[in-house]
């Protein structure tokens, strides 16, 4: 584990979260909905995915997707 911060600058935790947020952008950039991005990226609620993702980006997927659209 210290040898992975060390390389990294982050904890293994925080590179899981922003792999699996990172992932669900493409997914949410194809039109899925958060209902199911959250499962596909290894939250069981959705509500604890759009925490994370809030938490990643400073906002939720749907003002997210939104800019995508744009």
């Amino acid at each position: 584990m210290r040898a992975f911060v060390a390389d990294t600058g982050i904890t293994f935790g925080q590179w899981r979260t922003r792999a699996r947020m990172y992932a669900s952008l493409e997914m949410l950039a194809r039109g899925e909905g958060v209902n199911d991005v959250a499962p596909q990226v290894g939250y069981r609620t959705s509500s604890g995915f759009i925490a994370a993702f809030r938490e990643t980006f400073g906002t939720t997927p749907a003002r997210y997707g939104g800019k995508l659209m744009q």
